[in-house]
């Protein structure tokens, strides 16, 4: 018997892709439309600031062109207007019905009042940066988080010369707190960025000849949810199967904001989430709540992230040698780690949390003690 549903997926990026591949995947023969604001299909978005900004790599599309064969796949086309009992209005004048529809709808760069300012969100962003870089100009970041932090990376591993501008008082500090910002902080002088922290913006005077990149976060695009009456605070607010307050709604990726907890931007979670969603479109879903995971290559350094960390970090390895595990415990739990060059024990860590393993501060901190023996 032919599915005679339809389902819709606004946004067609990593959260939005893996939806689209799930529901195939899953068996799902009725019509899948995957409205999409950009012009590309979807891609992976980290190599942006790295590889493919360097000029290594090709964009990372998730799939090839075949593959949206049976698709209805809307392009360059914005979503205007959602009827929550099952309707899309799009900004070419056309409507859509749906039986569920997942938004995707992902978020857009704060932006700075700076004349002439990058930001870097997609992949035409990317490119058009990449461009402004091939003449190895002065590079002026605003903002040493993420993006900008690895924005700084590339451009001076390409040769360019960078200035790096900070209003707080070290790099990443609501992520890393004080003493594993400064570690970064002085990663980025060792490898020539002038990096100014505490920085106020609005007195800095640019060159005329400045390549200006701003990067100081995203604002979720909450607009098309808010606007049906959907709940929202800091994102979409969804429950443990992806669902919104609206029955025939769900969202996932960096949009979407389980309740009672931060909203996330990770690659990760976006992949994992759409994928969860997705499930949940069918009514085969189950609970999604995975440990958060997040990395950033910066030069020869590997950060990764696990959970949330807050309060004061069990050290195991040295800041000074950036070779190290930071890990974060609370009672006999270990709720969080962040990691320079330390990929094996944050894999280690992540079955700790998953498993709610209790821990041993002192078997955390000694290097002579295998993390793995806390597993058995």
């Amino acid at each position: 018997m032919t599915d005679a549903r339809t389902f819709v997926v606004v946004g067609a990026n990593l959260a939005g892709g893996r939806a689209v591949e799930t529901l195939r995947a899953e068996g799902f023969e009725g019509r899948i439309v995957l409205v999409g604001e950009e012009a590309d299909r979807p891609y992976e978005r980290p190599p942006l600031s790295k590889e493919l900004l360097r000029g290594e790599e090709p964009p990372h599309f998730l799939r090839d062109e075949a593959f949206y064969d049976g698709i209805d796949l809307r392009l360059g086309v914005r979503a205007t207007a959602l009827d929550p009992s099952g309707s899309l209005t799009l900004d070419d004048g056309s409507e859509i019905e749906f039986d569920a529809c997942l938004l995707a709808t992902g978020g857009r760069p704060r932006t700075l009042d700076v004349a002439g300012g990058h930001y870097l969100r997609t992949l035409r962003d990317a490119l058009a940066l990449r461009e402004a870089l091939a003449n190895r100009p002065h590079v002026v970041v605003i903002g040493a988080g993420f993006i900008g932090a690895e924005v700084a990376a590339s451009a001076r591993t390409i040769g360019c010369d960078v200035m790096m501008l900070e209003m707080l008082d070290v790099p990443l500090l609501r992520v890393l707190g004080p003493e594993l910002g400064a570690a970064y902080a002085a990663i980025h002088r060792d490898h020539g960025v002038d990096l100014r922290l505490g920085y106020d913006i609005s007195t800095h005077t640019f060159a005329p000849d400045d390549v200006i990149v701003v990067g100081v976060g995203i604002v979720p695009n909450v607009e098309l949810a808010l606007e049906a009456g959907i709940e929202c605070d800091n994102g979409i607010l969804v429950d443990e199967y992806c669902r919104t307050s609206a029955p025939k709604v769900f969202a996932a990726g960096d949009v979407a904001r389980p309740r009672g907890a931060p909203r996330i931007e990770h690659f990760q979670n976006a992949g994992n989430q759409g994928t969860a969603a997705a499930r949940s479109m069918l009514g085969v879903g189950e609970p999604f709540g995975e440990v958060p995971w997040f990395w950033s290559d910066q030069y020869d350094v590997n950060l990764q992230i696990l959970g949330h960390p807050h309060g004061e970090p069990i050290v195991r390895g040295s800041l000074d040698e950036r070779d190290f595990v930071a890990f974060y415990v609370d009672g006999p739990h270990l709720v969080a780690a962040t990691a320079m060059n330390r990929g094996r024990e944050i894999a280690i860590a992540r079955r700790l949390i998953e498993r709610k393993i209790a821990v041993d501060a002192k078997v955390l901190a000694d290097e002579d003690a295998s993390l793995r023996d806390l597993l058995r």
